[in-house]
């Protein structure tokens, strides 16, 4: 880990869990690491543990809220609703770098 930047989240070495892959769609998989990568490319250090959680917005789009804790970091973005997106609402996945790979999980299965 460097010291300076934080976590890398590199990668070559990236892997989803059985249950993101079953109740995920690739696409917002994609934008989650991309988000991700945002982090590790700004000028604030990225923490190992990504929280992602999700919701219904009054205009019927997934609101995804986007935080690290250490050091402190919250972002938030909308995406289109779809059935597939529908079942995230109320879900937290986490995206977490221990060095030697980064996994993407639903906090339930932590």
């Amino acid at each position: 880990m460097n010291k300076n930047k934080g976590y890398t989240f590199d990668v070559t070495t990236r892997y989803i869990t059985r249950g993101i892959n079953e109740q995920v769609p690739v696409n917002l998989q994609m934008l989650l690491w991309d988000k991700v990568d945002r982090v590790v490319n700004s000028t604030l250090p990225a923490d190992y543990l990504q929280i992602f959680t999700f919701e219904k917005t009054m205009e019927n789009k997934l609101f995804i809220y986007h935080k690290q804790e250490q050091p402190m970091f919250e972002a938030s973005f909308e995406v289109p609703m779809n059935s597939q997106n529908e079942k995230l609402i109320g879900k937290k996945v986490y995206i977490i770098d221990d060095i030697d790979h980064s996994t993407m999980l639903f906090a339930e299965e932590y």
